[in-house]
């Protein structure tokens, strides 16, 4: 079998004859295990030609494993979803007393107390409380409160929370600074 390399367009390389070798051995295996008459038949036609000469040899789609999508599933199943974790901190917050004074001081324009909040009514829940849910969190009550800044606020006043493999979590410092703004206000 004789194959032709050729450099193309940014130092690639098309390989004429390639795909019909390929194609053949494929063949030659799928007779032999005697699998499917019609994937044994497609493999010995022979390729079309390219258009043009100079064109380089398209590439098949890589097959996709089955067991990659089973191990999702299970790191899916594992974790709680973002809205699940929205819902848990919901319902936290229709349970809570407070609830109503909680809402009104995540209104006021203070990004840490806003970012803290959620957090301060989910501290004995086992749910991931990410930005992306404080900001879901907030826009149930008519807040705009973009993802980004909930992050950067916990971020630039390190420890009023800590990040862990569950999320970030309240420290006792921000629990103090959460009910101290329910105080005052």
């Amino acid at each position: 079998m004789a194959f032709k390399a050729k450099q193309v367009k940014k130092g690639f390389f098309d390989i004429h004859g390639l795909e019909d070798f390929v194609e053949r051995k494929v063949h030659e295996v799928m007779t032999a295990l005697g699998l499917s008459k019609k994937a044994a038949a497609a493999a010995t036609k022979p390729a079309p030609a390219a258009k043009e000469a100079n064109a380089p040899a398209k590439r098949a789609a890589p097959a996709k494993k089955a067991p990659a999508k089973k191990r999702a599933k299970k790191a899916a199943a594992a974790k709680p979803a973002p809205a699940d974790a929205l819902g848990a901190v919901l319902a936290a917050l229709d349970g809570n007393a407070k609830k109503a004074a909680l809402v009104k001081a995540g209104k006021q324009k203070d990004q840490l107390l806003r970012s803290l909040i959620p957090l301060y009514v989910a501290r004995e829940l086992d749910a991931e409380v990410s930005s992306g849910v404080t900001s879901k969190f907030w826009a149930k009550f008519g807040v705009k409160y973009a993802a980004p800044n909930a992050a950067k606020a916990l971020r630039e006043h390190a420890g009023y929370a800590r990040r862990t493999k569950n999320g970030n979590q309240i420290t006792p410092n921000g629990v103090k600074y959460v009910e101290a703004a329910l105080k005052a206000a």
